[in-house]
């Protein structure tokens, strides 16, 4: 053993040490900070505007324009209150005597600030949309921007390094930066943004979590997207009011996805994945979506990126339908606004009274309706219901008796005062657990509690269960087990009243399916000893990590890296999951 191995076999000795006592705290520690219900801080509003010269949305589909840039969101070096430029490759952007960030692209600091712009808008969109400051994953308060993180036709986000890195390759005489696509931009960015607001989805080996990681990454490009004014013209132009027309908001990242195309580079595993949220996929039971699929354009299957485009479309359908509701010409700017402005409100919404962590696209479209039954009474439970059963996510009948039992919630009341974990555990064990029935059997673990801007109380508690892995098929990885986690969300209204209520514990299914999902990745050789070397290994890039090897602990832990190719620099794995193991993992 080297001596870097045997120094972090002794870091994980010592936390398996620690954890023995199998005390909840461990989950709830990085929440520490959301246990208040006292008015929510809103976003810091900037005054003043910067010129930015950016790409509206991709390369491929528009020039370089000037957009305004709230002057507090940008200081000198590329830096504000929740971003910070790391670029070792090029000296960082500084602004001119005019306070302005204009750049062309082939220069490196036209690649930093059209990252930082995307990056930096997304983050204030689903701020707005939430009605409150929105956490990272992890304790800082910033993310870093990394414009030039390597070589390939990728992204990705890592919470590990606290980091979106944005890779480029070369196509002939043309440099191709996945930094200068708005859409790769915002869609690494919303996974930064969905880990902070659910950050078991990151750890889940579950299809249902892993894709709709995808798929939120993808919607998010879409609304961003439709805050252009020049793209929306450029829309209505192209489709003359007819969303249903093939266009170039629903596809994601063009132009890297066409260069690979035509090197002809497969890409159907990678980060950046040739998706189009207009299409006609329909849900197929888990035991018919195939661990690959033999035509990945026409047919769903197992790999996360391929089935998260059914929910994407779903959540297309539902934008469309909205805007022909409130559209009154063909070429309606105003309807564009407001359809777009109440779907990403929804979506937002939907994430925070949804699942803890394991889930379904059902779940998801559950959570929706709960979220216009929150939010607009009901306003577009119709449109919603239709979009999920011609989908085949859920079935109208199941809608319906949903958003009756939304009627028959019990009365229980908002907390008047959450300010830890004990307070939380004290209101559930004496309130909710009486007033909802919960099995007494099932332990659960507050994660957060806080309050937006609409006076609305939002309320997490994570469950875990354990499965051991028992079978041939796991060949040499038999006994070994993986920790999957769900919980219990609750949302009361303005007037303290339960609005919305998300039971979801682990079930039976979810354990099958992790199985067969694990099965497949043992198969494939995704999954690699926890060492040096296969931290950094290429081809394949583990998908997890067997704990057991080297540390005797018999665990399979999730690659928290959402990328395809580990970047050459990764700071320190092994720290990163021996802190992830002291907050989670029960021995």
């Amino acid at each position: 053993m080297t001596d870097e191995n045997a120094s972090t076999y002794n870091l994980l000795r010592r936390l398996q040490e620690q954890n023995e006592s199998n005390t909840p705290a461990d989950i709830s520690q990085r929440a520490a900070t959301t246990f208040t219900l006292l008015p929510e801080t809103q976003p810091e509003a900037g005054q003043g505007f910067v010129n930015v010269s950016v790409y509206p949305q991709d390369p491929f589909v528009s020039e370089p324009a000037v957009r305004q840039m709230t002057a507090s969101y940008i200081n000198p070096g590329l830096v504000n209150a929740r971003f910070q430029l790391r670029d070792l490759l090029a000296p960082a952007a500084q602004p001119d005597e005019q306070g302005n960030y204009m750049f062309w692209p082939g220069q490196p600091q036209f690649d930093q600030v059209n990252s930082f712009y995307y990056a930096t808008f997304t983050l204030r969109m689903y701020e707005r949309y939430a009605g409150r400051v929105l956490p990272w994953a992890f304790q800082k308060q910033q993310l870093l921007i990394d414009p030039h993180a390597g070589t390939g036709g990728n992204a990705y986000y890592s919470e590990m390094d606290q980091l979106l890195g944005f890779n480029g390759f070369q196509d002939g005489a043309d440099l191709i930066q996945s930094s200068q696509s708005a859409d790769i931009v915002s869609h690494e960015t919303a996974h930064a943004v969905l880990d902070g607001m659910r950050d078991f989805y990151n750890e889940s080996f579950g299809l249902g979590s892993n894709a709709f990681h995808e798929s939120f990454g993808d919607m998010t490009a879409i609304l961003v997207a439709l805050h252009d004014d020049s793209l929306i013209k450029r829309l209505l132009d192209w489709t003359k009011g007819d969303l249903r027309i093939d266009n170039f908001i629903t596809t994601v990242a063009e132009q890297v996805t066409n260069r690979l195309q035509a090197r002809g580079e497969a890409i159907s595993g990678r980060t950046v994945y040739l998706r189009n949220a207009l299409n006609k996929f329909i849900d197929v039971p888990f035991d018919q979506l195939p661990p690959t699929p033999t035509a990945p354009e026409l047919e769903l299957s197992r790999e996360k990126h391929n089935y998260s485009r059914l929910f994407s479309g779903a959540f297309y359908d539902i934008l469309v339908a909205v805007y022909e509701q409130l559209r009154r010409s063909p070429a309606d700017r105003i309807a564009i606004h407001a359809s777009r402005d109440i779907v990403g409100h929804l979506l937002t919404t939907a994430v925070e009274l949804g699942p803890v962590c394991e889930l379904t696209f059902a779940d998801m479209a559950k959570a929706f309706l709960s979220a216009d039954n929150l939010l607009h009474n009901g306003k577009y439970t119709e449109t919603l219901i239709e979009a999920f059963d011609r989908r085949k996510i859920l079935a109208a009948t199941a809608a319906r008796d949903f958003c009756a039992s939304l009627l028959l919630l019990p009365a229980l009341k908002a907390p008047v005062g959450i300010d830890s974990p004990d307070a939380a555990s004290t209101y559930l064990a004496d309130y909710v657990r009486p007033a909802l029935q919960l099995p007494a059997d099932v332990s659960l673990t507050p994660l957060a509690a806080y309050r937006n801007k609409e006076d609305h109380v939002f309320m997490t508690y994570a469950s875990t269960r354990r499965l051991h892995l028992q079978g041939e098929q796991f060949l040499t990885y038999q006994g070994s087990h993986i920790d999957i986690f769900g919980g219990l969300t609750l949302a009361f209204d303005a007037a303290g009243r339960l609005r919305s209520l998300c039971w979801r514990p682990v079930n039976d299914e979810d354990v099958r399916q992790i199985e067969i999902l694990t099965a497949d990745l043992i198969k494939r050789g995704q999954v690699a000893p926890l060492t040096a070397e296969s931290i950094l290994q290429v081809v394949p890039t583990p998908a997890a990590f067997d704990v057991s090897r080297n540390f005797d602990i018999d665990l399979l832990l999730k690659n928290p890296i959402m990328i395809d190719k580990l970047p050459a620099y990764v700071s320190d794995l092994l720290g990163y999951l021996a802190a992830w193991m002291r907050r989670y993992i029960k021995r």
